[in-house]
């Protein structure tokens, strides 16, 4: 589930989060490595929140580029369905082609 830490980036928030689900791939919550937790540890976990808050104009930076992916989704989606929509016609068109050649070669026998 990535659309909390996308809501959350966008109200810039320092989002931290676990390395489970989606969190765990890169080109699904593309944050910093540092604010994903991969192992449950109190101590590791209370030193982050604290400097997050600590230094939050600095962190929250940090995930600017984030929240432009995040804002570039839009476009991005768009054209892979524009993509894939021509894809589709194109080969829709070129077995339409096909097929009304073999119409033709069996008028000609």
């Amino acid at each position: 589930m990535d659309r909390l830490p996308r809501e959350a980036a966008l109200a810039n928030c320092l989002v931290i989060t676990n390395t489970s689900g989606a969190a765990k791939h890169k080109e699904d919550v593309p944050i910093p490595g540092q604010y994903k937790i991969s192992k449950f540890d109190v101590d590791a976990i209370h030193r982050l929140l604290k400097s997050c808050l600590e230094d939050y104009e600095k962190r929250v930076k940090d995930f600017d580029s984030y929240r432009e992916w995040i804002h570039g989704q839009e476009e991005r989606m768009r054209l892979c369905v524009d993509t894939f929509v021509k894809r589709v016609v194109s080969e829709r068109e070129e077995k339409k082609g096909e097929d009304q050649k073999k119409i033709h070669r069996s008028y000609e026998k």
